[in-house]
């Protein structure tokens, strides 16, 4: 087994560096969170402890320190190795101690999800790889002297991307010219021995995927995901009221948010009559959520509001094996609310187009 060079930059120019390695093997470590609404949860390791989990090495020369941090959570799958390696670069001018370094020198950061690794090669055949340049957040904390090391941190993106992996080269893998991705949030947390345990922020969430939407709120683009959780309802629901109109609330969540349940959610609700009508413009309530916390938004953007305005253009809606399928698209024009004030002039353009299953609400409204 052969652990993946994990990051790639110009600061690897160590022919004429000064090495001055610290390996540190984790005393406790842990790597939570979700992809694309899988759950994660993995402890630091290799498969027998081939290698520890934990890897901090320091280079010093040409009147710079590089500090490199490696986190490995890499186990024994149903066909080969499996898991997911995050590599951090802290870089600063003089000759530095560990102590020295803080969360603002970090110059580079890659997250490696490994899911095809035979047993009996030496790498990969392929890996979804996210770096700093393209990370939605990456929050770094650090404990570091030369005695006991701690990291703790969260890296989320909608650039999980594939890559075939040949003697250590990335290439991109592309359909219909574009790349191939996913999203997630990670928490991740890695002490050496000696020092205090270590755990991640938050843990790992499971739920089951309805459907997509993927859209734009201004200049950002966003993959949310429908879903459902074991016992809650799910975020994408038809319901009928008793004069026969119809109401269709459907709720996305990114998996690149570092707050995957209440923040950089999309929210739409429409009330139409029944029969819904299909290829036809209707009304819709859309609210985009910045910031919130159990439920409750405390920023936001709105079609609720004077200068905001949505719409919704129903392509397809049938009943599908066991759920009713819908498609469709949305448009508008989003404006800022913080508590319940309204901030003049700050509106965002949206589109979307929602592809997803909806549950029976089954409550008359």
């Amino acid at each position: 087994m052969r652990l993946p060079l994990l990051v790639r930059s110009t600061v690897f120019w160590f022919s004429t560096l000064a090495l001055m390695p610290v390996c540190a093997v984790a005393q406790s470590g842990q790597i939570t969170g979700q992809i694309d609404g899988v759950a994660v949860d993995l402890a630091l390791g290799t498969p027998e402890d081939q290698e520890p989990g934990f890897f901090i090495n320091r280079y010093a020369g040409g009147g710079i320190t590089d500090l490199e941090l490696e986190l490995l959570a890499v186990s024994d799958g149903a066909d080969g190795f499996e898991g997911i390696m995050i590599g951090l670069i802290f870089e600063g001018d003089g000759d530095l101690a560990l102590e020295d370094f803080t969360p603002d020198m970090l110059i580079e950061a890659e997250v490696i999800l490994i899911e095809d690794w035979p047993v009996d090669q030496l790498d990969p055949n392929s890996v979804w790889l996210a770096d700093l340049d393209r990370a939605a957040a990456a929050e770094i904390a650090l404990s570091l002297s030369e005695g006991h090391q701690t990291v703790t941190g969260q890296f989320a993106s909608s650039r999980f991307c594939l890559h075939e992996l040949d003697d250590l080269d990335y290439t991109p893998v592309r359909r219909d010219g574009g790349m191939i991705c996913k999203s997630g949030a990670l928490n991740f947390a890695a002490a050496s021995d000696g020092a205090d345990m270590a755990r991640p922020a938050g843990g790992p969430i499971e739920v089951e995927v309805l459907g997509r939407i993927e859209g734009m709120v201004g200049t950002d683009s966003f993959d949310w995901l429908t879903i459902t959780r074991s016992g809650a309802h799910g975020t994408a629901s038809r319901a009928q009221a008793d004069d026969g109109t119809t109401r269709l609330s459907i709720q996305g969540h990114s998996p690149a948010s570092a707050n995957f349940l209440y923040e950089d959610v999309l929210s739409i609700n429409i009330w139409t009559k029944t029969p819904v009508p299909v290829g036809t413009p209707i009304p819709a309530e859309v609210m985009f959520v910045v910031e919130g916390s159990g439920g409750m938004p405390r920023v936001f953007y709105t079609s609720d509001d004077a200068e905001g305005e949505g719409t919704a253009t129903i392509w397809h809606l049938a009943p599908g094996d066991a759920l009713d399928e819908i498609r469709m698209e949305l448009s508008g024009r989003l404006c800022r609310v913080e508590g319940f004030t309204s901030v003049e002039g700050d509106c965002l353009s949206f589109q979307a187009t929602a592809i997803t299953e909806l549950m029976d609400d089954g409550t008359p409204f």
